[in-house]
């Protein structure tokens, strides 16, 4: 017969063990939750929000990014992840770059192609961290632009989401990534980032830093401001 307070002992990893597996699926739940929050919020304003980011030009929010470009003479290939209302998409292609622009938020998404129709685009219906219909393209991009998009990537997965863009990035490729600062909205599933994040991830993951700035807020919020990272691969 076995020792009672073996059975206790036993009894009591079981408890400890489901515990653990009770706390990973809350805490992977909340993660799904979250992101399913964010893209129902722009879904239910694409109209709005698409008219919103358009009035401000690519120069005036990415205008620290410009010298950095690679050649059009070279087709470099765009990955525009969180593509939003199709802005910046729309800037690439009209210089005569090729453009993969993934948003998860479709009405957002349609009304990006409805506005912005141009056969250098290529929509898809993807989302961090896994990138998977990117993915299965098969090929590694020249740069790669995350607007206002790290964000809504929950803490937990970013590690996940960082190296799969790591892993699409072509040999001496670059990353641009803007940082929204300022208090997270909770109602578009938001969270916190920093400028210390970014480096630590690209270090992690063999890739440099080549530029960090920051800059006030394009659309007038003073609660609000952006730090710009340039990543090299």
């Amino acid at each position: 017969m076995e020792p009672r307070h073996s059975k206790i002992s036993r009894a009591a990893s079981s408890i400890e063990f489901f515990g653990y597996v009770s706390d990973f699926l809350r805490k992977v739940c909340c993660m799904s939750s979250d992101v399913e929050l964010g893209i129902r919020w722009y879904d239910e304003r694409a109209s709005d929000i698409a008219e919103q980011y358009c009035r401000v030009g690519f120069a005036d929010v990415h205008g620290w990014l410009m010298e950095w470009l690679p050649p059009v003479e070279s087709s470099p290939l765009v990955l525009d992840v969180g593509s939003g209302s199709g802005r910046d998409a729309a800037w690439f292609a009209e210089r005569g770059y090729r453009v993969v622009a993934v948003e998860p938020a479709s009405a957002l998404r349609d009304e990006a192609r409805r506005l912005h129709p141009s056969p250098c685009i290529t929509w898809l219906d993807d989302k961090l961290p896994e990138l998977g219909a990117v993915g299965e393209m098969g090929t590694a991009f020249d740069l790669i632009l995350l607007s206002a998009v790290w964000m809504h990537v929950p803490k937990a997965q970013r590690s996940t989401a960082f190296r799969r863009l790591r892993l699409l990035l072509s040999p001496g490729g670059l990353m641009a990534v803007t940082l929204r600062l300022g208090p997270p909205d909770v109602e578009r599933g938001m969270h916190a980032v920093s400028v210390q994040e970014i480096r630590f991830l690209a270090g992690l993951f063999g890739a440099d830093v080549e530029h960090v700035g920051y800059s006030p807020d394009a659309l007038g919020r003073s609660e609000v401001s952006w730090a710009e990272v340039l990543i090299r691969g």
